[in-house]
């Protein structure tokens, strides 16, 4: 009766999860109601918007990147069947969505499952350690200008494509749930980003650059050390010895942005 009922179609994970007790099958069922969903460029067909709520809450109980396969999703169910809906991670994840639906206000089809989960990455981020409120429209506008130079450099000639792009795109169609490929796109999107939004403050008034602030910063000094009058023009690589310092010096009012950022060479020990 059960196999006529599904015409012999085999059930997908998001559909065998759903079949779980416990209260994390409940907040995710709720959690793939939210409007966000509804505007992205994929349908809710067979538990769609489920899986995608899962793959984000997973990533949230971390705290970032990790494998977020099928296997791993069915764990966090079955490890998490008390989960409070009230804790700080369900709140942080609607915080997130809450912020994405500001940015994507219409139905926007470049939102796709494997960039989706990427883009709730860098939110999620931003919203923890950087200044970001009012940017909704910004950042919405950014990710599809990225989204439209990563279609159009697939069109491009090979020997014309960007080496980024091409890697992202291969992270993007294959194993896209896999931790390493969580991290190469978040890598790409976080510089893509800082490069464009160079003013972006940390919350916390810290001297310290971050590592995605690093990256930007040494993508767009293109690895040359700034201090004319002390570095000789050697490229360095990203394995060489060099820090990032404040072009208007932090004791004096410099803030912590990648417009204010400058790569330099850390001067030999003597």
């Amino acid at each position: 009766m059960f196999l006529r009922l599904q015409n012999g179609t085999t059930l997908k994970a998001a559909e065998k999860r759903n079949a779980l007790p416990g209260n994390m099958k409940l907040f995710i069922r709720e959690l793939a109601k939210h409007d966000f969903f509804n505007n992205c460029g994929f349908k809710n067909r067979r538990f769609d918007f489920d899986q995608v709520a899962a793959q984000c809450m997973l990533l949230e109980l971390n705290g970032g990147a990790r494998n977020i396969k099928n296997t791993d999703l069915e764990k966090m169910y079955l490890e998490n069947d008390d989960f409070d809906s009230e804790s700080a991670e369900a709140k942080k994840i609607n915080k997130v969505l809450n912020y994405l639906i500001r940015a994507f206000p219409e139905k926007t089809p470049e939102l796709k499952q494997g960039n989706v989960i990427s883009l709730y990455i860098i939110i999620s981020m931003l919203l923890e350690k950087y200044a970001i409120p009012g940017y909704e429209t910004k950042i919405g506008k950014w990710f599809i200008d990225f989204e439209t130079r990563r279609l159009a450099d697939l069109d491009s000639p090979e020997d014309q494509r960007d080496s980024e792009m091409v890697a992202y795109q291969n992270a993007v169609g294959h194993s896209s749930d896999a931790i390493e490929s969580l991290e190469y796109r978040n890598k790409i999107l976080a510089r893509d980003f800082f490069s464009t939004f160079n003013e972006i403050v940390p919350l916390d008034n810290t001297r310290e650059f971050s590592n995605e602030q690093k990256l930007a910063i040494f993508r767009r000094d293109k690895g040359f050390c700034q201090l004319k009058n002390k570095c000789v023009g050697k490229k360095l690589g990203w394995d060489d010895d060099w820090h990032i310092d404040h072009k208007i010096a932090f004791s004096k009012g410099g803030k912590t942005t990648v417009a204010n950022g400058q790569l330099e060479r850390n001067r030999p020990a003597f």
